[in-house]
């Protein structure tokens, strides 16, 4: 499978002492923990305030993300739902997407949405491997970007 990173603008600037929630689940850990490391590992490289949380699955993640929004620069949100035989993988893959994006736009804080939606759990694991950072650089990106706009 080929990887198509993205390629970030690594000169960030106007960052320094940002406040970054980084919130993870415990549903489906062993696919999360890698993603959540490798996130956290990206964040690190950068004099950034970082806070992790733990919510139980990935319909907790709205509301958290709504929580932190009052105190944080930017949340990142990971999770991972698993395609199953029933229509449970669809309700709630949209509700919670449908959901962060109201709470990002209603409270003007970027709300990285970092919830793998996949049919299987090889695939789970496998874009898991990477896409911690990506959803980090997605974060400092973003408000790199606001601040120039603002």
């Amino acid at each position: 499978m080929k990887s198509s990173k993205l390629n970030f603008n690594k000169s960030l600037k106007n960052l320094s002492n940002a406040k970054i929630a980084v919130v993870s689940t415990v549903w489906n850990e062993k696919i999360i923990m890698p993603m959540l490391k490798d996130c956290l590992s990206k964040l690190d490289e950068y004099d950034l305030k970082i806070e992790s949380f733990v919510v139980p699955g990935a319909y907790e993640l709205p509301l958290t993300a709504k929580s932190l929004c009052k105190n944080f620069d930017a949340v990142i949100l990971l999770g991972c739902i698993i395609k199953g035989e029933t229509p449970h993988f669809e309700i709630i893959s949209q509700s919670i997407s449908d959901n962060v994006l109201k709470t990002s736009l209603k409270e003007e804080t970027p709300i990285i949405f970092g919830v793998l939606t996949t049919n299987n759990e090889s695939e789970a694991k496998n874009r898991a491997a990477s896409k911690g950072s990506e959803f980090a650089e997605t974060a400092l990106n973003f408000l790199d970007t606001l601040k120039k706009i603002k």
